[in-house]
């Protein structure tokens, strides 16, 4: 019995039957052959498999929800696509997918994108990239089956079985049914995207298991050491084979589609229990791989032309920091306290590789944003030789940053602040010259600074910091290897951080060291200790290696594959590597250099 689509006043016309929409989506693709500008052509191919993938998302979405389906329930024919009003006049009414609805259980769910995403990625991306979704889906309505119904009384037991063996029947069913739907889904993706009936396998699920099994090995046309009466076979010896999804290829359908679509075929294939390693597991994992496509569609849903077996390219995200949710809600916890005008220190440590100057970085952006200066210095192990040069440097980057941004106002305020004492100031900071072009500049000694006594470096500094920074202008000083500096750097540090003027230094401290260098007498901890005696706000931080799961989906990033398909490696990698970031791309940078890793 069919119910009817319980839908919004006033909606009703904007629904239109999957397959119409599916046709009109083929038209689409007919006319891109008179469409002479290449260009064009690949843009409104690959939007019509966003939109594709949009209506398979919202499909598996239904599906999740939808209890004891009939097989005839999960067909293009059961589905409906609602379209938004909001299109140009020269687009086609059903080009913006609102929401999917059910005939057969009077279901349907929106399909949303939050707004403030939308006003973030308004707007076309350059070239030819396309800009990913990041949808939710909200429920509308229910099964309207078995409400106010009675509930019916448990039947008892028969044939003597108790309450396990019926457990264990029941799981064994619901795994029945899963596989069956995953074997539709497949068919209903196949019909989505390739437009033509799936072929047919003679794979009818009334028939025996066993001897729907037997069929599926015919019409795979499995060699027979990898079939058998189970359907079990090695998919990496016969990847892509199955005629469907070859067909799909040859249709130019992506690879990732071909994949999920093979992957699904693989789960209803399943015999005495065992299956292909990627074979999906239950319709809720599609829908997650499904949501990532739209999430990211150039990595992961088109297929990479750049990308070939000779010259293989490993697609990190350069800007992602991964597994480090936490210290960098901190970190920027800590910038945020410091543009309300007060200074505080924090700490980093981890082995080489880490991540501690990313985790920085991702602070720069920032920074900047709300007219702060970001300044850095790296020490090594000759930085004993001149203790004071690290530090110095640093400070002196930030002239040419003012130079740029508020040169006037600085410059009036040095020179109130310096008076007499100008002189001093531009022998410890030579670029100070850039913010008074007036000026004769100096001839200046490169070792000036250590030629001044500790204490005059830390005064000049002091009050040098005091004028720049400010809460409008606040300064992010990060030095890197710190285990190699020397204690007088260290006190510099000190003294600009413990400042108690009522308008004195407005500055985010960030030191990272690696703590695998560094002996519990060490200097630095020292500092830390003094900086808390002096009610300086401080935090420490350490960064393991990424868990399992953070490195997983690194990986999955750099090979442009499923989270799940990349398990196994990143298993291995996790094993090799205890999660190291830079240890991770040096090994898997190894196994490309070897020929261990290859594109497919």
């Amino acid at each position: 019995m069919v119910t009817a689509l319980t839908v919004p006043a006033g909606a009703a016309q904007r629904f239109v039957p999957l397959p119409t929409w599916m046709d009109s989506e083929a038209e689409k693709e007919e006319s891109l052959s008179d469409q002479n500008d290449e260009h064009e052509k690949r843009r409104k191919k690959k939007e019509s498999i966003i939109r594709k993938t949009t209506v398979a998302y919202g499909i598996v979405e239904l599906l999740k929800r939808s209890k004891e389906l009939d097989d005839e329930e999960i067909r293009v024919d059961n589905f409906l696509i609602s379209v938004s009003k909001n299109v140009n006049p020269s687009q086609r009414s059903w080009d913006d997918i609102d929401s999917v609805g059910m005939l057969s259980s009077g279901m349907w769910l929106m399909i949303e994108e939050p707004p403030y995403l939308n006003a973030m990625l308004g707007g076309e991306a350059c070239d030819d990239r396309i800009l990913g979704r990041f949808l939710a889906v909200e429920m509308k309505s229910a099964p309207q089956e078995n409400v106010g119904k009675p509930a019916e009384a448990k039947a008892a037991p028969k044939n003597g079985l108790n309450d396990y063996h019926m457990a264990g029947m029941n799981a064994l069913a619901a795994v029945a049914e899963e596989s069956n739907r995953c074997h539709l889904f497949a068919r209903l993706l196949y019909e989505l995207y390739a437009h033509e009936p799936f072929p047919d396998d003679a794979a009818s699920t009334k028939e025996p298991a066993k001897k729907r099994l037997r069929s599926y090995n015919e019409y795979l046309m499995l060699p027979p050491e990898v079939a058998s009466d189970e359907g079990v076979f090695e998919m990496d010896t016969i990847p892509f084979q199955i005629p469907s999804i070859v067909r799909m290829q040859k249709l130019g359908i992506p690879a990732s589609i071909c994949l999920m679509t093979q992957n699904l075929l693989e789960y209803a294939l399943r015999g005495d229990g065992r299956q292909s390693d990627d074979a999906y597991e239950s319709l809720g994992v599609v829908s997650e791989d499904l949501h990532l496509l739209l999430l990211d569609p150039d990595r992961f849903l088109f297929d990479n032309r750049n990308q070939n077996t000779d010259n293989m390219q490993l697609l990190y995200r350069s800007d992602k920091l991964y597994g480090r949710d936490k210290e960098e809600t901190l970190i920027t916890d800590a910038f945020c306290r410091v543009s309300r005008g007060k200074s505080e220190a924090f700490f980093i440590g981890g082995f080489s590789g880490s991540g501690k100057s990313m985790l920085v970085d991702s602070l720069r952006d920032r920074v900047k944003c709300v007219g702060g200066y970001t300044i850095k210095h790296k020490f090594d192990p000759m930085s004993q030789e001149k203790p004071l040069s690290g530090v110095i440097s640093a400070f002196n980057q930030i002239c040419l940053m003012i130079k740029g941004r508020a040169r006037p106002v600085i410059a009036k305020k040095l020179g109130e602040e310096f008076g007499v004492d100008f002189s001093l100031l531009m022998r410890l900071l030579p670029n100070v010259s850039v913010l008074f072009p007036e000026h004769v500049r100096p001839v200046i000694n490169v070792d000036a600074g250590e030629a001044m006594n500790a204490r005059s470096v830390c005064f000049t500094l002091l009050r040098f910091v005091r004028v720049v920074s400010s809460p409008s202008h606040p300064v992010m000083l990060f030095l890197d290897d710190i285990q190699w500096a020397d204690s007088t750097a260290l006190d510099v540090i000190h003294t600009i951080l413990s400042d108690t003027k009522t308008m004195g230094s407005c500055m985010l401290f960030v030191g990272a060291y690696r703590d695998n260098e560094v002996q519990v007498d060490h200097d630095l901890f020292d500092l830390i200790e003094r900086l808390e005696i002096s009610n300086v706000q401080t935090t420490k931080v350490y960064l393991a290696g990424l868990d399992q799961e953070d490195l997983n989906t690194m990986i999955s990033d750099a090979l442009c594959l499923y989270p799940r398909i990349c398990k196994s490696l990143s298993d291995i990698l996790f094993q090799k590597t205890k999660g190291n970031p830079f240890f991770v791309l040096e090994f898997m940078q190894s196994l490309k250099s070897h020929g261990l890793l290859q594109y497919n």
